[in-house]
């Protein structure tokens, strides 16, 4: 029996009504690492998981990274996140469906995006060492919609079950922006109008991939509605501002008939980890806690 099987079958314990979304075998490990280790500027593949020393239980985050593949930035949070004191899975959406990049034609859809994001969580929940009511997700990009997604009580009630983090984390999604083709209408379309769990979500003003204002607009109409949304954009930043494999050289590239600039932004990245802790430690509780 797989891993991704076992991990649902351990969630069946806790509800016999909590559905196995993950259609392929995600692989995620059984036992964690103690340290993360940074695989540097390649590509990086297979699902990670880390905990603390001791026997917890400890709050868990499960990061869902962008359209492209694992990267150095995944991993860099996920240090962050287990010098913290949570215990972190790092899902790989691409590498068990022999996939290299899901940018060119979004195969993999956001919506089995988030679907592998609570098989994650209820593997999670499987396991002695983590606290199973606070699992939170913090996704990136096309990570980012699916956790928009999984913060609209609607959806999850469709797709997921009704299953529920207990905070999510969205940098850089695209929220609402049609663009041309079935793909982008399916992808570009994520920010509902029921969120029900608490939503940080954090985008670059100078983002000129995924739009901010969409997000801008619609964050504030939920906040305003009594929503538990918080936003906040940074000025001077791009997408993929947490890209740390580009330094400080501006990346240009042609997507479209037009250009994108990605640029590594530290000084984002720094603010975007203690916006991350404070919101965190106010909706779930610090991470000593129990």
């Amino acid at each position: 029996m797989n891993q991704s099987a076992i991990a649902c079958l351990a969630a069946l314990a806790f509800s016999s009504a909590t559905p196995c979304f993950a259609q392929v075998d995600l692989a995620f490990p059984q036992k964690p690492e103690r340290e993360v280790r940074l695989p540097g500027r390649g590509v990086f593949t297979g699902a990670r998981l880390y905990a603390p020393e001791g026997a917890g239980p400890f709050p868990a985050a499960v990061l869902s990274h962008p359209c492209g593949p694992l990267r150095q930035h995944m991993f860099e949070w996920a240090q962050r996140f287990l010098a913290a004191g949570y215990a972190v899975l790092v899902v790989d959406h691409l590498g068990p469906r022999a996939m290299k990049t899901n940018c060119v034609d979004f195969s993999v859809s956001v919506t089995e995006y988030a679907q592998d994001d609570v098989a994650a969580m209820q593997h999670l929940r499987s396991l002695p060492f983590v606290n199973a009511n606070r699992i939170v997700q913090m996704g990136f990009s096309y990570g980012a919609m699916a956790g928009l997604r999984a913060a609209s009580r609607g959806f999850r009630a469709k797709h997921l079950g009704g299953e529920r983090f207990a905070a999510i984390i969205s940098v850089y999604p695209w929220c609402h922006h049609q663009g041309p083709g079935r793909a982008y209408r399916d992808h570009h379309w994520n920010f509902f109008d029921d969120t029900d769990v608490p939503l940080l979500l954090v985008v670059g003003a100078d983002d000129d991939e995924a739009d901010p204002r969409s997000c801008v607009d619609k964050a504030k109409v939920n906040a305003a509605k009594g929503m538990p949304v918080e936003l906040k954009v940074f000025p001077g930043t791009t997408h993929a501002f947490d890209h740390s494999w580009m330094a400080d050289k501006p990346v240009v590239t042609q997507k479209g008939g037009r250009a994108i600039t990605y640029r590594y932004n530290r000084e984002a990245v720094e603010a975007t980890w203690k916006l991350t802790l404070d919101f965190l430690e106010r909706r779930v509780g610090a991470a000593g806690t129990r």
